[in-house]
């Protein structure tokens, strides 16, 4: 059985690109490119109501990384990290830490 987010292909041809303004928000906020996919490939998807699709890095989303590449402290820092992606098409718009 895959692990992962249900709604996130492994094996899709899908390329997720970040957007400049997502690479820009990356930088600043410490979350690099690779990082983000792994939000999108594991993170928790709900609708943003906005036209988008947010994953979100969840306890439950960790423990599934988790299980598939290990206890870091790389992994640990994704906690509350979230990514918002386009829904028309498969690019990352913008990358953040959630507070609260």
């Amino acid at each position: 059985m895959a692990i992962g987010n249900a709604h996130y292909l492994p094996t899709s041809r899908t390329k997720r690109e970040l957007s400049l303004h997502a690479h820009k928000r990356g930088c600043q906020r410490g979350i690099s490119p690779g990082s983000a996919a792994l939000v999108v490939a594991f993170g928790e998807m709900e609708h943003d109501n906005r036209g988008g699709v947010r994953y979100l890095m969840t306890a439950k989303a960790l423990e599934n990384l988790r299980r598939v590449v290990g206890h870091s402290q790389k992994v640990d820092a994704l906690a509350g990290v979230y990514a918002v992606v386009s829904a028309n098409d498969p690019t990352i718009i913008t990358v953040a830490h959630r507070h609260g």
